[in-house]
């Protein structure tokens, strides 16, 4: 008896092996590898939880009291409704040694609006590269194109990091797999589709991070991803499946933490082929999706069903929003009117994510029904972002998010107007009512005349139908049970590990 007791204790230690008392170092898994570690590149979540603890920007909020804080300024003013002074923190190294100054500050938000971003014709519209100004070394100016509702809260978002200027023109067109930023972590290694590894920055301007090594291992698939963290081969994995969450919480090493959906999917409309070029055709296929039973079927009960092409979390909540019903017989009647009476044959893309490969399984099966037979596509997710862009497809399951900026107008200029085509408006949505309102919402600083403009935004973008709103996934975590910190995130999808520690 004592035999078969240790034995079954060896099996026991073997298979889920205790983690290390103390938090040297921290592994962190995830569905995808970065794309890009150069933040003017990127657009995908992936690269943005690995750039945020690279890079950082002049100012951001706090997720939660929504109040601007400083991060390399210390101080700015607000000389008039488009010119801002930033007076930068003296004494902020760079990984490379260089200590910031105002020539980086310039050469970095300049570089934000020139074709070596792609959120030059979104984000980087807003800033005027001709009135950028250096005053002194630790003092610049900076002016808007006219004034722009909520711009310091947009320098949250990872288009406003600030760059070393001699490190980006040594690296040339490197820059992407070497970063060089001002964050509590510097890049030590990338095996791409393997591993990102980095190592704590000794030099930091603020709080040291509460581990020295930061590991990121890309683990694709699900199944290894739990299995990872139920073997301690990881500290902590994101996107914990739906099926698996409520296994994981129970299991003694482990707990899943649940916080509020950032990200919105949705099914988007090739809106330049046809036949999604008529808003008919886009409107038969809303109504043949039962929303319902898709989040039941992908999400299990881990999500909730919005009205339109906006989170709950927005500043801005529209007056009439309504969730549309399914209803095939409509659908039916659609498609017809616009010119597809038997139906028709159409690409649907999505990237490796299992649950978006399971999403576009269930979107083809209820498509079927209204006599749309469907294609699916799957890529890479690297490879899913750069081929979108040339817009071969019909249609795409993807996703965009609200981690980096509550406001409405920010949040739908990168998705919808015509200057964002072939960087970040998927749905080549190309409408002058549509980038008329756009650009005055965001350069309107009164909210009373902003939310009226959201609400005509918002009642345009139902006409035209770019997509139909899928879910709003909610944000689930897995971590060894002694982690503590998950509990406290309030900006979704991972913005900073290093505060992370374990219970004593």
């Amino acid at each position: 008896m004592k035999k078969l007791f240790l034995s079954l204790l060896f099996i026991l230690i073997t298979c889920f092996p205790s983690f290390s008392a103390e938090m040297e170092s921290f592994t962190l898994g995830l569905p995808g590898d970065a794309k890009t570690l150069d933040p003017h590149q990127a657009v995908d979540t992936l690269s943005f939880i690995v750039t945020k603890h690279i890079n950082e920007p002049l100012v951001t909020v706090d997720g939660k009291t929504k109040e601007l804080v400083p991060v390399l300024a210390e101080r700015w003013e607000i000389l008039d409704p488009q010119t801002y002074k930033f007076y930068l923190k003296k004494g902020v190294k760079f990984h490379n040694g260089e200590e910031l100054t105002a020539e980086d500050v310039v050469f970095s938000l300049k570089r934000a609006t020139s074709n070596e971003s792609v959120h030059a014709g979104s984000k980087g519209r807003s800033i005027d590269p001709d009135g950028l100004e250096i005053i002194d070394k630790y003092t610049v100016l900076v002016k808007t194109r006219g004034p722009v509702g909520g711009w310091l809260a947009s320098m949250k978002h990872p288009y406003a990091s600030i760059y070393n200027k001699k490190a980006v023109e040594a690296a040339g067109k490197d820059y992407f797999r070497n970063p060089v930023g001002t964050g509590p972590f510097k890049i030590k290694n990338w095996v791409k589709g393997e591993r990102i590894d980095l190592e704590r920055f000794d030099e930091y301007h603020g709080d040291k991070p509460n581990f020295k090594d930061f590991h990121i291992l890309v683990l694709p698939d699900d199944s290894s991803r739990v299995i990872a963290l139920e073997t301690g081969k990881v500290d902590m994995i994101y996107s914990v499946p739906s099926s698996e969450a409520e296994r994981l919480d129970e299991f003694s090493k482990t707990k899943v933490v649940k916080a509020p959906g950032l990200n919105l999917f949705y099914l988007g409309f090739n809106t330049r082929k046809k036949p999604f070029d008529n808003p008919k055709a886009r409107f038969a296929v809303e109504y043949a999706i039962n929303k319902e039973a898709y989040n039941s079927v992908v999400y299990q009960g881990n999500s909730i069903q919005p009205a339109g092409p906006l989170l709950p979390a927005s500043t801005f909540t529209p007056s009439d929003s309504k969730v549309y019903p399914y209803d095939l017989e409509k659908a039916k009647e659609l498609l017809k009117e616009a010119g597809c009476p038997e139906g028709l044959k159409v690409s649907l893309w999505v990237s490796n994510f299992q649950e978006d490969v399971n999403g576009a399984t269930v979107v083809q099966s209820m498509l079927r029904e209204l006599g749309i037979t469907v294609d699916i596509q799957v890529y890479e997710t690297g490879i899913f972002d750069n081929k979108v862009c040339d817009g071969d497809f019909d249609m795409i399951i993807t996703t965009w998010g609200m981690q980096t900026n509550r406001d409405a107008g920010q949040f739908w200029l990168p998705l919808f107007h015509s200057k964002s085509i072939g960087s970040t408006n998927w749905t080549f949505l190309n409408d002058k009512q549509l980038d008329e309102n756009i650009d005055k919402v965001n350069a309107t600083i009164d909210g009373a005349e902003r939310n009226e403009l959201f609400q005509k935004i918002w009642d345009r973008l139902d006409e035209l139908h770019p997509m139909v709103v899928l879910s709003v996934p909610h944000e689930l975590y897995g971590a060894r049970r002694d982690l503590v910190g998950l509990e406290n995130f309030c900006d979704g999808r991972l913005n900073y590990l290093g505060n992370l520690t374990l219970e004593p």
